[in-house]
């Protein structure tokens, strides 16, 4: 099932995303052109505090998450 975001306006399916909550890391990720496929608010489960979660494609973003593991994601 695909899901369309309200924020971005693209279709994507839920199953081939990851979500991120690290706003350092999400922005990151978009200034290496990794696409933002939804963004959305939600809440923090610890402190019940309103988080930003940014959607991007599992497979497109690997390479960007491998360099973020290993602190050269610039």
């Amino acid at each position: 099932m695909k899901v369309k975001s309200i924020f971005t306006g693209k279709e994507y399916d839920p199953k081939k995303t990851v979500r991120i909550v690290n706003t350092l890391q999400l922005a990151a990720y978009i200034a290496n052109d990794v696409e933002l496929l939804d963004l959305f608010v939600s809440r923090d489960i610890k402190t019940g505090k309103h988080i930003l979660v940014g959607v991007v494609d599992k497979e497109a973003s690997y390479e960007a998450y491998q360099k973020w593991c290993n602190h050269e994601l610039r």
